[in-house]
């Protein structure tokens, strides 16, 4: 897209797998050139019809419609438009359709992604909703939210968008149903627990517990409860608390050294677990110090 048409982009924030921006389209003809990302395309403006000229196919994209363009193809659109053209742009690597497609035990060869103009789907649109959220707030997960979202897009591209067959499909719906193995939960659990401070991703962790990304997820918050994102997360803010109760360093210190880019967000997510501020917290520690220092000595002391 032209820059100035750009108005937010996940260029430099390091999530692997996808790529996000928020696009508007001042014109009512534009061309889209090949590149080897698969692009979806959620509405997040005013209906409107939509013709793609160079295969001639046409519909109707209503709000929070998708079109899923697979990688490598060039488009020509014209748009007659009923009000401002505003997008969602996400950007996947092929490699990873073929890296879920994978882990679902599915050939990867046989994973194409099919071009589709004006569906609904709102298992992707939640996902791509998050994932405009993260675009837009950030650090509300990270990397990891990022990647965890991705998966989740990858699979659903996969089972309504894709070339896989009926038979393929079952093992795409299918559910792994019990947790991790204690062993690799307690790979992944160690593992996070070092690198708090570190900008995490699923891949990595799914890496040290010996489980396929696809599955790892799932897998994790059936043994924890929580998803793998939301438990670093709250890791994270345990971590914090006991920083602020037993050093002097200042919260943005803090926040760094647990992981968070940057003291806001820190706080805006220490607040929505802990119900406080990381300053209250601190202040509450320092006036139960203060009483305890002026509490009365016993006899012979």
């Amino acid at each position: 897209m032209p820059p100035e048409h750009v108005l937010l982009s996940s260029s430099g924030r390091g999530w692997n797998g996808v790529g996000a921006a928020e696009v508007h389209h001042p014109q009512d003809d534009f061309g889209l050139p090949a590149i080897p990302r698969h692009i979806l395309v959620v509405n997040l403006g005013s209906p409107f019809d939509a013709k793609e000229r160079l295969r001639g196919r046409e519909g109707y994209i209503g709000s929070s419609g998708i079109v899923v363009l697979p990688a490598g193809a060039p488009s020509e659109w014209h748009l007659e438009r009923r009000g401002k053209v505003r997008h969602l742009h996400l950007y996947l690597d092929p490699a990873l359709i073929r890296r879920v497609a994978a882990g679902a035990g599915l050939d990867p060869d046989k994973a194409e992604l099919v071009e589709s103009l004006g569906a609904r789907d709102l298992s992707i649109e939640h996902a791509a909703m998050s994932l405009l959220s993260e675009l837009r707030f950030g650090d509300l997960g990270g990397r990891i939210y990022a990647e965890s979202l991705a998966n989740i897009l990858a699979v659903n591209l996969l089972r309504r968008h894709s070339s896989l067959g009926r038979s393929s499909m079952r093992k795409l719906e299918g559910e792994r149903g019990s947790g991790l193995p204690r062993a690799s939960l307690r790979a992944a659990l160690d593992y996070i627990g070092d690198n708090l401070a570190q900008n995490l991703t699923l891949a990595e962790i799914a890496h040290e517990a010996h489980i396929s990304p696809y599955h790892f997820s799932r897998m994790f918050k059936l043994s924890t409860g929580l998803s793998p994102h939301q438990y670093v997360i709250q890791q994270r803010i345990e971590r914090a608390k006991a920083l602020l109760a037993n050093t002097d360093l200042s919260i943005s210190v803090v926040a760094q050294e647990v992981g968070f880019a940057s003291p806001s967000h820190f706080a805006q997510q220490f607040r929505r677990l802990v119900g406080i501020s990381p300053r209250s917290v601190r202040q509450g520690f320092s006036q139960k110090e203060q009483k305890s220092d002026k509490s009365p000595q016993g006899f012979g002391s």
